[in-house]
């Protein structure tokens, strides 16, 4: 039997499915889907790609838990709604067994134990989705055993922003000339909220760039930049300690792509530490 887990995180705290004796042994998610925007024009053949985007992605959970008795089962439903609908949206981590070695084979008679799947220590898989309910939750009465009431759940959510997996957001220094980008969907700054952070340190002309990837940001002014004047690139605006300089820019935004080395080239000749602050990789 696969064993895994899910983790809820939300601003009053995190729990996991577990914690509620509940078997979770399958978290699946959909592909992003798309919304394309196609055009005809008479009297030509074929369409005008006029554009593209994801759009949301679904995730499916499902497994198993008994109940001691109907009353037990009330209480327990009543319990996972008060957890899982909720009109904000929150964080779901699938967890993975850490033992690797809890699935292999083994000869009839060479255990005698059963596993307790419940008690099996988890980590959280490299990404997270920020989500909200999508539909009721599911629950489905099987028998009754030794053990007690025997019920199949399964529940549904749908992405409540950004319609990827999201790492958690972290400040990145760049001090090299790339930066590592594992993600394999597009993370631009005009639809996720990170900023490039620059120091100055030491006193520079006013003008210098930036290129990350495809993108070149450039600032120019006749006032020489002093050490310790701080820039926030937010994509949608620039300031220098604070107040707003878009026009001695070029109101430029950047983009992290995913890339086959997974290095995104970095070039500049601003003198000073460079960071990424919400720094996060986007996975479809």
């Amino acid at each position: 039997m696969i064993n895994i887990d899910l983790l809820i995180e939300k601003d009053t705290g995190q729990i996991k499915l577990s914690e509620y004796n509940l078997l979770v042994q399958d978290i699946e998610a959909s592909s992003p889907s798309m919304m394309v925007d196609r055009r005809t024009v008479k009297n030509r053949s074929g369409v005008i790609n006029a554009g593209a985007q994801f759009v949301s992605k679904t995730i499916k959970v499902a497994g198993s838990f008994y109940a001691s008795s109907l009353l037990d089962y009330e209480n327990r439903v009543d319990e996972l709604n008060a957890l899982l609908i909720d009109l904000d949206p929150y964080y779901i981590t699938k967890m993975i067994p850490i033992n690797d070695e809890l699935y292999q084979y083994q000869i009839p008679g060479e255990t005698t134990n059963d596993l307790n799947l419940l008690e099996i220590e988890h980590e959280p898989f490299k990404y997270r989705y920020k989500v909200q309910p999508d539909g009721d939750l599911n629950f489905q009465f099987n028998g009754k055993s030794d053990k007690g009431l025997f019920f199949k759940f399964t529940f549904y959510f749908i992405t409540a922003e950004m319609p990827f997996g999201e790492t958690i957001p972290k400040t990145l220094s760049i001090n090299s000339d790339s930066i590592s980008y594992d993600g394999t969907a597009k993370n631009s700054q005009l639809e996720y909220p990170w900023t490039i952070k620059l120091v100055a340190d030491t006193q520079q002309s006013g003008t210098f760039t930036l290129m990350i990837g495809s993108k070149t940001f450039s600032y120019s002014s006749q006032t020489d930049i002093q050490s310790g004047d701080i820039f926030l690139l937010k994509g949608i605006e620039t300031t220098k300690n604070g107040t707003n300089v878009n026009n001695y820019t070029n109101r430029e935004h950047f983009v992290l792509e995913p890339r086959l080395d997974k290095e995104i080239p970095v070039t500049t000749n601003f003198q000073g530490t460079i960071q990424i602050l919400n720094f996060v990789e986007f996975y479809k």
